[in-house]
């Protein structure tokens, strides 16, 4: 999809083909979002969106169409309707729902069956993914946090990632957790930790490290300039630490 195109479609189904439904009442389900949608929108724009492959479509619409959706209808709470019919189906995310009507749109336009309890199950499998891994993260956290005192010598490993501008190290995140260390590319820190502490939650634990050593000095954490010497606080969660 162009970038003239996607602007065409924003604009249309926000500036312009949209102005003349202000006064039509925002949809309560995903039936009356893709009707509002069809109408809202110019047949050429739509012809176009149908043309394309599926997966491509509704990424490119995410940022324009997807955008409109999410500020128009879901943040803020501001169709309640829209909204608690979504939560009503487990979808509580803006980026969710926003993707599962666009999606929809897609399939009934190439008379596809919309198959929203597929497409529910995909988003709801992952949220299970994400929250079985952040358990996973916190037990991992608590254990290093009753490992360690203050005064022991530790080795903290993150990664580095190569798709960013300059060399930043960051935590391993869901549902990324079997990250490995490569110590020609990742940053490994030793040091001392002098305080051990939590924030608002016994399991939102956190260690101050003196740093003794990097392997590279070129590379900032989460975008910070760091140093030997320089004290600095790591949340325990997403962090790979050892004995020194």
């Amino acid at each position: 999809m162009s970038a003239k195109f996607i602007l065409l479609f924003t604009l249309c189904a926000i500036a312009v083909a949209c102005s003349s439904q202000q006064k039509k009442a925002a949809p309560k389900n995903l039936n009356e979002a893709i009707l509002y949608l069809k109408q809202s929108s110019p047949k050429a724009q739509l012809d176009e969106f149908k043309q394309m492959e599926e997966t491509k479509a509704v990424a490119e619409m995410h940022f324009s169409t997807g955008m409109w959706i999410r500020n128009k209808w879901l943040w803020g709470n501001r169709n309640p309707p829209l909204i608690n019919y979504f939560k009503s189906l487990g979808l509580n995310h803006p980026d969710d729902i926003s993707s599962v009507i666009i999606t929809s749109l897609h399939r009934e336009l190439n008379g596809k069956n919309i198959d929203l309890e597929g497409q529910i199950k995909v988003y709801l499998d992952y949220w299970k993914t994400i929250s079985d891994c952040d358990s996973k993260q916190s037990e991992i956290a608590l254990s290093t946090f009753k490992q360690f005192n203050k005064g022991d010598k530790v080795s903290i490993y993150m990664p580095v990632p190569e798709d960013q501008d300059g060399r930043n190290a960051v935590y391993y995140m869901c549902p990324n957790e079997n990250w490995t260390f490569d110590g020609k590319k990742d940053l490994k820190i030793e040091g001392i930790v002098v305080k051990k502490y939590n924030i608002n939650s016994p399991k939102n634990v956190f260690f101050k490290v003196r740093i003794t050593s990097l392997n590279r000095n070129d590379t900032e954490i989460l975008m910070k300039k760091v140093s030997v010497g320089d004290d600095y606080d790591f949340s325990l969660s997403g962090l790979k630490v050892e004995p020194l």
